[in-house]
């Protein structure tokens, strides 16, 4: 679940078109002039302009295994809040379910029996006098958590472009997804942008680079 918060930028194509418009000395007070100049920018390559537009959401139901996934994408100063196991009591943690898992009866309920087990393990350390923060230690990367995020729009585009690909894991490719609607829904401009931009990486090459290519672009050839 993506939650856009309000303080996220609501014109990212005007306010792009705004900076830009000052570094070349020329009128910011029209906003479709500012559009104009944004997409022109924007489909120039120029990315710095990117960095001045934020993005704040929360992200809720996804495993800390797609989370820690997600950190990866580092650069231009994201910043984030993960929800706490030093102090919210996880003994009835939700648990993501692979589709790998959900393919036969007996997987499904090997998968189930040992969150469960987990489960019941982490309430007797808790029992046993053991910290929130301790117990923490033996909960699996598969357990839903939330956390709240902050980076620019440079940096969600490289995201997007990456985990997008039908290579990326596909529960950090669902949750490229879900942002990506999310910020459709948020505004036209944003719509635009994530129409446009927010792509895989075939799709701004034109070409696959992956040793696996599943055939949606052509491979690139060495």
């Amino acid at each position: 679940m993506i939650t856009i918060f309000d303080s996220t930028d609501k014109y990212p194509l005007q306010k792009i078109g705004k900076m830009a418009g000052v570094c070349w000395n020329s009128p910011v007070d029209d906003a479709e002039k500012n559009i104009k100049r944004a997409k022109e920018c924007i489909l120039s390559g120029h990315g710095r302009v990117l960095e001045y537009v934020d993005i704040e959401l929360c992200i809720e139901k996804y495993s800390a295994r797609a989370i820690r996934e997600y950190y990866t994408h580092i650069a231009g100063g994201p910043t984030r809040l993960q929800e706490s196991t030093r102090y919210v009591n996880c003994e009835n943690f939700d648990y993501y379910l692979p589709v790998t898992v959900k393919k036969s009866e007996e997987s499904e309920k090997i998968y189930n029996q040992t969150m469960e087990f987990i489960r019941e393990q982490y309430g007797k350390l808790m029992d046993a006098g053991v910290s929130k923060e301790d117990a923490a230690n033996i909960l699996p990367l598969g357990m839903m958590t939330k956390i709240v995020d902050k980076r620019n729009l440079r940096n969600m585009i490289s995201l997007m472009n990456q985990r997008l690909c039908t290579r990326a894991y596909v529960e950090i490719r669902n949750m490229a997804n879900e942002i990506k609607t999310a910020l459709c829904e948020y505004s036209e401009e944003w719509k635009w942008i994530s129409d446009n931009l927010f792509v895989p990486k075939c799709d701004v090459s034109g070409f696959c680079i992956e040793k696996k290519c599943c055939g949606r672009r052509p491979q690139k050839q060495n």
